[in-house]
């Protein structure tokens, strides 16, 4: 069973009995205390529980809504993540944002490869710790408690300052004819350097956002060079984006 497959079940049993214990989830799901205490950990470090002793229990400051759309997206998140990871290639310079597909995406990459890669996401940043032969530079800035990312001016000068050759971004409305927008108007404003940054903006985008339109202007849709969804290719749902002349994955 993959990390998310199993971290979507213990969302969906503290869902329904609002607190879990360690135990009882190694038991249902066949795996040692400890891989239980990791999911727990990064499930915490993500906002979407709160550790307690011996187990853990629903974050009541986390809207429902979110959760379930995280939840059950989990399937869809993995294939994007794992389409985008087999485009990046050794001594390649990137950028990632910190949304949960780009970390999906980081925990797809083979340990060995050879990297640049500047975020804003200390979640992503840590992970990436782990890659021997990753120069990871994080871009600082004021941390948003909820997404536990950086935001803010000195994220956005620092970014005006880099040249990457590619970067990863979780887009939540995707339109054809009104491009990439964006909920939070701080968030847009990161969103709209990294692609200033960018030689090619690669896209990802779950099928369900495409057509959505939210408050505040990120880009126009030429400026999406690759669109990563969970659909194949081929879908017509994407016709919209291939007669834009953006590559589909």
């Amino acid at each position: 069973m993959l990390k998310e497959e199993r971290q979507h079940i213990i969302l969906e049993k503290i869902q329904a009995n609002n607190k879990v214990h360690s135990s009882t989830l190694s038991e249902i799901l066949n795996v040692s205390e400890d891989t239980i205490r990791r999911d727990l950990k990064d499930l915490a470090e993500q906002g979407y529980i709160k550790k307690v002793h011996g187990g853990a229990m629903a974050n009541p400051n986390l809207p429902k809504a979110k959760i379930d759309h995280n939840i059950s997206k989990q399937t869809e998140r993995t294939i994007i993540a794992r389409k985008a990871a087999s485009m990046i290639e050794d001594h390649q310079v990137i950028v990632l944002d910190g949304d949960l597909t780009n970390l999906m995406l980081v925990e797809s990459l083979p340990k060995d490869l050879n990297l640049t890669v500047f975020t804003n996401s200390l979640r992503i940043a840590s992970l990436l710790c782990e890659y021997e032969l990753v120069e990871t530079i994080f871009l600082g800035g004021r941390v948003s408690r909820q997404t536990q990312s950086t935001m803010g001016m000195e994220v956005i000068n620092s970014l005006s300052d880099i040249h990457a050759d590619f970067s990863f971004l979780e887009i939540n409305s995707l339109h054809e004819e009104l491009g990439i927008t964006d909920g939070d108007r701080e968030n847009a404003f990161i969103k709209k350097s990294i692609i200033k940054s960018s030689s090619q903006v690669i896209a990802l985008c779950l099928s369900d956002d495409i057509g959505n339109i939210q408050p505040f202007k990120v880009g126009q849709i030429n400026w999406v060079h690759s669109l990563i969804t969970d659909l194949d290719p081929d879908d017509p749902k994407l016709n919209r984006f291939r007669n834009k002349g953006i590559d589909l994955k």
